[in-house]
Order: structure tokens, then sequence, then C-alpha cells
């Protein structure tokens, strides 16, 4: 479940982003003078230190908001718009800014708004040191990770493995501290190396990713569910069936924990596409071996995980797909 936020909360950071340059690029060439970063914070009467986003905190993710700021002729925080930091930490930082206050500043003799830039960590206590070094991993990574999502996306598997290879590194010079950027960007190389049919590199990546989670994270997190599921799908690839069965099996437990505990519909949706998925797969396995028990029941369960979903065509297919194996039978 962590990993899904932190790409919704990257998502709405990167949509934000476009929203304030295209506003930008229709503004007309009217902005306020811009003050000295140094010169603003003398005049800062009031500030607010941003909440540490517990999902942050779990996975131990600190650093520096970077963003610019407008402030009015009142002293306060007007516009903002964010220039770098961490997805995760972004929104509060953001948040925390907005409510910050100033003296009123004068240009030329008159009280006017005016442009600035601050910055906040995350959580207020972190080193110089851990700020630079935090600082460094974040222009190090994420410019190379959403660039290699974005080639991955368009089926640049070349561009996407370099970029994605280089925010790997950045990831791994932070050690325990940065485990889940890590797993992400190993699966996404696992991803490249199954397209590429390069199994044994896939096999190698992904189930480094897993066995991350299952060092830092509960044995029912949705995450590890994810990271034995997509190990799991390689496995059916290369027909390692009995390997592939009981990944897919626990994933299908902890997954129906987390869909029983969850009233949010997008997770739901989710764990639901990924059950009714994963059971089809295990119940075609079964029919492979015979165990028409276990197809059957699996089947059943595929049929009713899909009902999660948000159309009824891909409840439809499910559907067709467990009557096809069934009727083999």
């Amino acid at each position: 479940m962590r990993a899904m936020l932190v790409r919704l909360i990257c998502c709405a950071v990167l949509m934000t982003l476009a929203e304030v340059a295209y506003a930008q690029a229709t503004t007309p060439p009217n902005d306020p003078p811009v003050i000295p970063p140094d010169t603003a914070k003398l005049s800062l009467v009031g500030s607010v230190q941003p909440e540490y986003p517990p999902l942050a905190k779990a996975a131990r993710i600190a650093g520096i908001v970077h963003a610019s700021i407008v402030i009015d002729e009142t002293g306060s925080v007007k516009d903002i718009k964010l220039i770098s930091g961490h997805p995760v930490l972004a929104p509060a930082a953001l948040e925390a800014i907005r409510k910050w206050k100033y003296k009123p500043f004068q240009v030329d003799g008159r009280i006017t708004a005016v442009q600035t830039e601050v910055e906040v960590s995350i959580p207020p206590n972190i080193t110089q040191s851990e700020i630079d070094r935090e600082r460094k991993f974040q222009d190090a990574y994420w410019e190379n990770e959403r660039a290699g999502r974005d080639a991955l996306e368009k089926g640049d598997l070349v561009t996407a493995a370099s970029k994605l290879q280089s925010a790997q590194a950045a990831a791994e010079e932070r050690g325990d501290d940065k485990w889940l950027e890590l797993c992400d960007v190993l699966t996404m190389l696992g991803d490249i190396g199954e397209r590429q049919k390069s199994y044994s590199n896939a096999e190698t990546l992904l189930r480094r990713s897993l066995q991350i989670h299952e060092k830092h994270q509960r044995p029912d997190e949705a995450e590890i569910a994810g990271s034995e599921f997509n190990l799991a799908a390689l496995y059916v690839q290369m027909q390692r069936f009995s390997e592939a069965e009981p990944l897919l099996l626990d994933a299908c437990r902890i997954w129906e924990l987390r869909i029983a505990d969850t009233p949010v519909p997008e997770a739901r949706a989710s764990y639901g596409r990924h059950l009714a998925l994963s059971y089809i797969a295990t119940a075609r396995i079964a029919a492979e071996s015979n165990h028409w028990a276990d197809a059957q029941s699996r089947c059943r369960k595929a049929v009713t995980f899909s009902e999660q979903w948000p159309t009824q065509d891909q409840v439809a297919a499910i559907k067709r797909a467990c009557d096809s194996l069934m009727d083999g039978h």
C-alpha cells in the first residue's frame, strides 16, 4: 500500500507542476519583484513546520523541499510552486509554507507583492550533511526515475534501462534509507528484462525487490503481495509453474486481508484486479495438474473478486476465462 501511495502522490505532484507551468506560460509578464531568499527570511514573522507524513516516516524518507513563492502586500503566501523535493514530502511541505507569514515588503518606498524562494526540511532536525546527501540523492534519483518510467511506457527499453540503472545506483548509495525507491526501480528493471526475454536477469532483480520488501515490511503488506505477483508472473512466462503457484497463493492471502480492511474504492479495485488475475493463473496451474477441484474453487474466487473492477467487460472476461478452463474438464 505504501508504494501505491508513493506513486499516487508522485502523480499528483507532477500534475500540479504541469498546471503551474501552463499558467506561467499564459500569464502576462508582470511578475512581482524578486527578493533574495536570505533577505526575505529576515522578514519572516511566523512559520509552520510541516508534519512528517506517516508514509515518509515509516520509509525513513527525509529531505528538503524547495519552493518558489509569491508574498502578497499583507505578507501572506499567495502563490507557491514546487521546485524540487521528494513527492512523499512535498504536499506536507507546501501546505505548511502556505501558512507562513511575513512582514509586508517595500520596494522603492511602496508596499508590494514580491517573489522569493524557500526551503523546508522534513524532519526539522536533520543535519546539513544529511540535507546535502538528500539533495544529491533527489537530483540523481528522481530525474532518472521519471525519465526511465516515461521511456518504459513508450517502449524505449534501452533508454529506460539506462535511466533506471542510474536511479538504482543513487538509491543503493543511500542503503536502507532508500529501500522503497530501490524496490521501485528494481521492479521496472525486472520488467525490462522480462520484455527482452532476459529471464535470468529479470528473476534476479524481481527476487531482490521481494527480499528487500520482506526485510522492511510486515509479511501481510500489500507491497509484498505485489512483489510476489511480479515474480510469479515471470515464472509463469518461463513455465516454472511449481514456483509461481505458491507465490500467487500467498499474494492472494495478503490481498484478501487488505481488501477486507480498506474502504478506498481505488484500492479495492486494484486488489480485486490482482486477486482475479492471480486466482485465474492458479486455477490454470491446478488444471494442468488435473486438480480440478482446486481449479474450480479458484475460478469461483477469481469471478468474485473481479467484481471489484470498475467495468463489467473485465468481469465478463474473467467469467469467460473460467468457463473456458472448466469446459476442458
